[in-house]
């Protein structure tokens, strides 16, 4: 673990100069008030909120505006009034509304739009060879400070051109491109979003019931409605309510959306982030990112999903940046670079709010990363710690590794933890060792791979960490979000961890101190004869991989894999997506560093045609792992999801491109609808409109069922 601190000696000087000047400007106002308090007090507040913005500029937190319109926007007389937005922390792309709405200011922007804008837009923008502006839902944003931004720089790659107005000509614009929009029907008028979320609304989603705040819609991994509304009784007359239809290219939607104030946040491959309207799919706004077309991506250009605190999401792109995104407007508030794809990283992962933390994860285990964990402030994108899934000399955990295998050990932890914020205890899952099937130059445990590490949520350090799979040559990987119970155990309390892993056993674990309380297979496994007292598998005769190949229980997909299981709390329920399977696993001696860094001739895990896989949805006890009931899913085919629990008495997954709705109970299937794609993600529930609704993706598409 390291906590970084860096320091831009050239961004510090320009910020003690402002300070400055702004502290000598304060006191000559104080001055001219004659020392009267209440003005002294106004003055104070009035130069405040300027140094403020002058301050976040010197640091590189504005790089959207020029200083000169910094102060064209800031000058008292600009009629911009940012002193409310930034005085209450907003981000400038909040706070700016264009103040040039005059009769004169109209009709000026008509006539520029007349001789500039309608070759292309059309005579009153309704289009002609460029698209039509007479509408909402911009594809750079709907703010007005968006709309300048096209204006003044064009959009890359299309005809879409810098106009070369001025300061005023491009705010005149904007003006006349309002008064098109008003003349829109009131169903189409464009949205005006206020979305905010608390950290304590995150912590306590049992607050807000009706929406879904993050990733598992708990911190504690739950993947819980406590929405009632949708029964046994009443599940069969689900109906689609609407259907949002993706542009991507891409097939593999595996992101969960948030959901917030009736609007929809999500995120579509390869890296792009929609509002959309959670009553009709509407979009409100997109952001689109670039991206190199070199990235190291070994298993499809996916990404999980966003994370959002206050008025930002943060959305963590397959090129290595976290990107805090203005949830009103799809404006960007900054962004930082996290990994570098040129080592083998990227990201894919939901973030992950911590109190005023934003924290991280990065993918590339076949690519010989080092993988590490880190954590961001929300409000500047500054690093606050960092913590390495592989230990360098001298760190806990080195002395299992030999030689130089470290440096390109593995551990990516690319699917979202859970946290339990009275513990202050970040409870994340780290993926397979590299090389990833053959271990022959990495002998060893190879810390801290195939783990869950426990680490302070203030500071990263490392509290605990138990590993499933030491040394795994089976790409067993430990990806998937604990779920956190507090339950009774011999007639104590204890807080734990409910984990069903890829290697096929359910495990429960004390989630202060990381002891082994149980263990149990949840599939067919024969690599391990059984876990001894401190939960370390017991490996059997056969279980060590080949060149020649070896039949090995679970299969290369695993017992299951990072689709995130669900748990009903007040009934002690952790259920299960799982898989049973079976692959033959080889290795070679001739492992190399291929393009891109990848690892290529380690070996591979490949399906045996006499045990297709089988995908089951099982009812587990948590505190023992017992099985209650299983479900056989329809066929596989290009996936399954995850699963949802309501306080109704369901249990909604996804597998062949098949929703279902299953009796908590029993594991009876109630009802089943075909969706027509590839089902990765999994469902979700909000209230719109004062009924229950289930949304979950499949293919490329969004659907959204309602009573």
């Amino acid at each position: 673990m390291r906590i970084l601190r860096r320091v831009n000696i050239k961004q510090t000087v320009v910020t003690i100069v402002i300070f400055l000047l702004g502290s000598l400007a304060t006191a000559y106002w104080m001055h001219r008030a004659r020392w009267d308090f209440t003005a002294g007090q106004n003055l104070w507040k009035t130069v405040s909120w300027r140094t403020q913005l002058y301050l976040r500029k010197a640091e590189g937190n504005i790089p959207d505006l020029s200083w000169f319109e910094l102060w064209e926007i800031t000058r008292t007389k600009g009629g911009f009034a940012l002193e409310h937005a930034i005085s209450e922390g907003k981000s400038v792309e909040a706070g700016i509304t264009n103040p040039y709405v005059s009769r004169d200011d109209h009709e000026a922007g008509a006539r520029i739009f007349s001789a500039r804008c309608a070759t292309c837009h059309g005579s009153g923008g309704t289009g002609l060879q460029g698209p039509s502006l007479v509408r909402s839902g911009f594809k750079h944003g709907d703010s007005d400070l968006a709309i300048y931004k096209v204006l003044r720089d064009g959009v890359v790659g299309t005809p879409m051109v810098a106009t070369g107005l001025s300061f005023l000509e491009r705010w005149q614009v904007i003006g006349y491109l309002r008064t098109l929009q008003q003349q829109l029907s009131p169903a189409i008028q464009p949205f005006h979003l206020d979305v905010h979320v608390s950290s304590e609304q995150l912590q306590t989603p049992e607050s807000k019931p009706d929406e879904w705040l993050t990733y598992s819609g708990s911190l504690k991994g739950w993947r819980y409605s406590p929405l009632n509304e949708i029964t046994p009784a009443n599940v069969s007359r689900l109906r689609v309510l609407w259907v949002h239809q993706s542009s991507a290219n891409e097939s593999k939607f595996e992101a969960t959306p948030l959901v917030v104030d009736k609007t929809i946040f999500t995120t579509e491959p390869p890296a792009t982030v929609l509002a959309l309207d959670a009553k009709s799919g509407d979009v409100i706004w997109r952001y689109d990112r670039s991206l190199p077309s070199d990235l190291p991506i070994c298993c499809g250009a996916v990404n999980r999903g966003l994370a959002i605190l206050g008025n930002a999401l943060f959305f963590g792109a397959l090129d290595g940046y976290l990107i805090a995104i203005n949830a009103n407007n799809g404006e960007v508030i900054w962004e930082t670079q996290v990994a570098s794809p040129a080592n083998g990283l990227t990201m894919t992962g939901a973030p992950l709010i911590v109190n005023r933390s934003v924290i991280v994860g990065v993918s590339g285990g076949e690519y010989g990363i080092r993988g590490f964990l880190a954590a961001y402030d929300t409000a500047t994108g500054q690093q606050q710690w960092e913590f390495d899934t592989i230990p360098a000399p001298g760190e806990r955990g080195h002395e299992t590794w030999e030689n130089d295998a470290w440096r390109t050990g593995g551990g990516p932890t690319w699917v979202t933890g859970s946290y339990d914020p009275a513990l202050d205890l970040l409870y994340w899952g780290v993926g397979n060792p590299s090389p990833v099937f053959s271990g022959d130059g990495r002998p060893g445990d190879n810390l801290f791979t195939n783990s869950v590490i426990a680490l302070r949520g203030s500071s990263g350090e490392l509290a605990w960490y138990f590993q499933f799979t030491p040394h795994d040559e089976h790409d067993w990987d430990s990806a998937q979000t604990p779920i956190l119970a507090d339950v009774m155990i011999n007639g104590a309390e204890r807080k734990v961890i409910g984990w069903a892993n890829r290697n096929g056993f359910y495990y429960v674990l004390d989630r202060l101190t990381g002891e082994f309380l149980a263990g149990v297979p949840f599939v067919e496994q024969n690599w391990a004869k059984a876990l001894d007292l401190s939960g370390r598998p017991i490996l059997s005769d056969t279980q060590n991989v080949t060149v020649g190949g070896r039949l090995t229980k679970p299969s290369l997909s695993g017992g299951t894999n990072w689709q995130p299981a669900a748990f009903r709390p007040d009934r002690g329920l952790f259920f299960v997506h799982a898989t049973e399977g079976a692959s033959v696993f080889t290795k070679s001696r001739n492992v190399r560093r291929g393009d891109q860094r990848l690892f290529i001739g380690s070996g591979g895990g490949f399906g045996s045609e006499l045990q297709p896989p089988v995908a089951f949805v099982r009812a587990l006890d948590v505190i023992t792992g017992a099985k209650r009931w299983e479900y056989r899913s329809p066929p596989i085919k290009g996936g399954c999801s995850g699963l949802l629990a309501t306080a109704g008495g369901l249990v909604f997954g996804a597998s062949g491109g098949t929703l279902f709705a299953l009796n908590d109970s029993t594991g009876e299937e109630l009802w089943r609808i075909s969706l027509g794609g590839e089902t990765l993600s999994a469902p979700i529930s909000f209230m719109l409109d004062e009924r229950q609704v289930i949304a979950v993706s499949a293919g490329r598409a969004l659907f959204v069922f309602g009573l």
